[in-house]
C-alpha cells in the first residue's frame, strides 16, 4: 500500500530495544518500512540500543588455528574437531565474521603464504552446518557462508524462532545426517579412531541460557549430542540507554501512537528500570500492571513468549503483543492484530 494524496503520511513510531544490523540493512527497517499499516501512515522504525558488546574473537582464532592447520587439506572437515557450530544471536556471528576477517586481512598483508592462508583455504573447503536461531541470525551468517564458507550450510532461521525449537531442530537434523556423513571419525587418546558423533560448537555471549546445550546433552543415547560452548561476545547495559530511550518517547509523543518491542528478558528489564516504571526496591510496577505510563498511545510488543512470560512473572507486567514468530513480519502481524482487536482498521489519528 502506498500513502494517500489526501493528506500528510501519518507516522507510527516504532522503537526497536535492539542494535542495528551489521554490514547489511536491518531486517526490521526493510519490513517495517516497505509494509505500511494503512494508507496514508507508515512505520517508523527508531533503534535504542539496550546494550553495549564486546567481541572475544582470540578463542575462535585459536580454535580455527589449531584445527585447520593440519589434517587432511582436501577434507579439513574430517579432521575438525566439531561437527558444526550454533549460533543464537547476531553477536556471535559478528564475533565469528570479526575472527575470519583478522585471517584474511593477515593473508592479504603478507608477503608470503603463510599458516594465515592454509587456515583461509582449509576454512573455504570445510563442509558443516551452521545452526541459528531465528531470520536475523541466518541473515547475518548468510554473509559469512557467501564469501568464506561456501560449502557450509544454515540451518533453523525462520524456522527456529527459539533456542527451544532449534534444539529440537538440532536432534533431528544432525543425528539423521551423522550416518550419511563419511568422516565422522575421531582419533582416540590412544591413537585409534573411533566413529561418533563429534560435538557442536556454541558460539555464545557470557550470560546465556543453557536450553541448547541441556536438551541436546540429556537426549537418549542415542539421540545425545555433545556441545562444547565457547564465549565470543559480553554484553553489557548501555549507558546512555535511559537518556536514550527518554529521547525517543519524547521525540515522538506528538504520534498517534507508539510501540516499544521488548527482544530479551534483560532488555524489558533495564527498559522499566530506565523509565521508573518499577516501584522502590520492589520488582513489580507501577499501577496495575497494563497501563502504568501516563497515557495508553504506547504500546510494548515482545519477540515472543519467553520475553512475554518473564515480563508478567516475574514484574507483572503484560505486554500488548506477543509476536508469534519472532521475525520483523511477525510483529508487525502482531501489532496489526492487536489494532483491529481494539478497533482501529488503521492507526489513530492525533
Amino acid at each position: 500500500m502506498t500513502a494517500t494524496s489526501n493528506g500528510p503520511t501519518t507516522s507510527v513510531p516504532v522503537l526497536l530495544l535492539k542494535n542495528p544490523s551489521v554490514g547489511h540493512e536491518d531486517p526490521y527497517t526493510i519490513h517495517l518500512s516497505s509494509n505500511p499499516p494503512s494508507p496514508g501512515s507508515t512505520y517508523l522504525p527508531l533503534y535504542v540500543p539496550v546494550l553495549e558488546h564486546t567481541s572475544y574473537i582470540e578463542p575462535i582464532l585459536t580454535i580455527l588455528d589449531h584445527s585447520l592447520k593440519g589434517g587432511d587439506a582436501k577434507l579439513p572437515s574430517s579432521s575438525f574437531p566439531f561437527g558444526g557450530f550454533i549460533f543464537t544471536s547476531q553477536r556471535a556471528v559478528e564475533a565469528f565474521a570479526s575472527a575470519i576477517a583478522r585471517i584474511s586481512s593477515s593473508v592479504v598483508n603478507a608477503n608470503t603464504l603463510g599458516p594465515e592462508s592454509l587456515i583461509l583455504e582449509r576454512l573455504e573447503r570445510l563442509a558443516i552446518p551452521l545452526y541459528a536461531v531465528g531470520p536475523a541470525t541466518a541473515l547475518s551468517l548468510d554473509g559469512i557462508v557467501q564469501q568464506h564458507l561456501p560449502d557450509c550450510w544454515i540451518r533453523g532461521g525462520e524456522e527456529a524462532g527459539s533456542g527451544e525449537v532449534l534444539a529440537d531442530l538440532i536432534l533431528r537434523d544432525y543425528n539423521a545426517s551423522h550416518d550419511k556423513r563419511p568422516n565422522e571419525e575421531i582419533r582416540e587418546a590412544n591413537g585409534e579412531n573411533t566413529r561418533r558423533k563429534k560435538p557442536l560448537l556454541f558460539l555464545t555471549g557470557a550470560k546465556h541460557r543453557d536450553i541448547i546445550p541441556v536438551k541436546l546433552t540429556s537426549a537418549s543415547p542415542e539421540h545425545k549430542i555433545d556441545v562444547e560452548e565457547l564465549i565470543v561476545y559480553a554484553s553489557t547495559e548501555s549507558q546512555s540507554f535511559a537518556s536514550d530511550i527518554s529521547t525517543a518517547l519524547q521525540t515522538t509523543i506528538a504520534a498517534p501512537m507508539q510501540w516499544i518491542v521488548i527482544f530479551s528478558p534483560m532488555a524489558g528489564e533495564t527498559l522499566m528500570r530506565a523509565l521508573g516504571w518499577l516501584e522502590d526496591a520492589s520488582t513489580k510496577i507501577h499501577g496495575p500492571g497494563h497501563g502504568c505510563w501516563i497515557d495508553r498511545r504506547t504500546f510494548i510488543a515482545s519477540i515472543g513468549p519467553t520475553t512475554r512470560d518473564y515480563m508478567n512473572k516475574t514484574f507483572g507486567l503484560e505486554v500488548d503483543v506477543c509476536a508469534e514468530k519472532p521475525s520483523p513480519e511477525g510483529v508487525r502481524r502482531g501489532i496489526e492484530e492487536f489494532l483491529r482487536g481494539k478497533g482501529f482498521g488503521a492507526p489513530m489519528v492525533a
